[in-house]
């Protein structure tokens, strides 16, 4: 083609169809991606994914899914997986995570299954373990978690979501737990009156964190909790029909916490089943957006 410039004829040179673009970008090769990147990708899928696909692709990606760092975290749920069959293999699925963090697991949760077996598992391979989340655990026994946090001195926070257990053996827990920050427990129950407060407050001192439903608890169980753990920083309480928190105490509550909130009465929910309403985070969410704050 001819362009007229000043005068003169200048003839540019044809660009090659085949010719690549500058602008067009090779796309990146996966299995040149450092192994460490690798790993903080593959951290961010669920664990169940992992174990039954990501690691099965091609040897470089089962050899990175083997490496503990990839299990230094484990969430495994009922609802992750869509048949009987699965469901009834996530215990192994879990051992074999826990087995491949060769150690270095330090948080776990489950959701919907497990026995006292898997429990066992758990704490048997994982002394640096800080974080225990159990919820819907029906065939883990209370004896069997109190028994098992023996062996865990390093826990600093333990949630038990829709998980029953009884005020003797949340005294060996806090008895056998030193470094307890957090602890959650959801179960609706017909324990007498302060108990599982009394139980606290007697023996989790260090708390910063507590989530709290228990219909019996009174106010003398508030304010146990209130002088037997100095330390608290946010306090939620739901399900307490028996709470009237006011005047003198209303007001030592504003004092000593810097985050409290509760529900009282109960409102009238609608019916969820358990692999919906009690998984983690819709609980969490549920405080953060229906308690009413004071």
């Amino acid at each position: 083609m001819d362009v007229v410039n000043g005068g003169c004829d200048v003839e540019m040179a044809p660009t090659s169809a085949a010719e690549p673009s500058s602008a067009t970008k090779e796309s990146p090769n996966w299995l040149d991606m450092p192994d460490e990147l690798m790993v903080n990708i593959f951290q961010r899928l669920p664990s169940v994914e992992v174990l039954k696909s990501t690691r099965k692709v091609c040897t470089t990606w089962g050899r990175i899914c083997k490496y503990p760092a990839m299990w230094k975290v484990i969430n495994l749920h009922k609802r992750q997986v869509d048949d009987w069959c699965s469901y009834f293999g996530l215990e192994a699925l879990t051992k074999e995570a826990v087995d491949l963090s060769r150690g270095e697991l330090i948080d776990i949760s489950i959701e919907g299954f497990g026995t006292d077996d898997l429990l066992d598992h758990i704490v048997l391979h994982s002394n640096k373990l800080k974080r225990l989340s159990l919820a819907s655990c029906y065939c883990i026994t209370d004896n069997a978690l109190s028994m098992s946090v023996k062996s865990l001195p390093q826990l600093e926070e333990l949630h038990l979501l829709d998980t029953s257990i009884d005020e003797q053996n949340l005294e060996v827990i806090g008895r056998n737990c030193p470094q307890l920050k957090s602890f959650k427990m959801s179960k609706m129950c017909t324990w007498t009156c302060n108990d599982r407060a009394l139980a606290i407050a007697n023996n989790m001192p260090e708390l910063r964190h507590l989530e709290l439903s228990d219909p019996n608890m009174t106010n003398d169980g508030v304010e146990a909790i209130l002088n037997g753990c100095r330390h608290l920083q946010s306090l939620y309480l739901h399900d307490c029909d028996n709470l009237e928190l006011n005047g003198y105490l209303k007001k030592k509550c504003r004092e000593k916490i810097k985050d409290f909130k509760y529900n009282n009465p109960t409102p009238n929910y609608e019916y969820y089943d358990d692999e919906e309403f009690f998984e983690e985070d819709m609980y969490v969410d549920f405080y953060e957006s229906d308690f009413y704050e004071d």
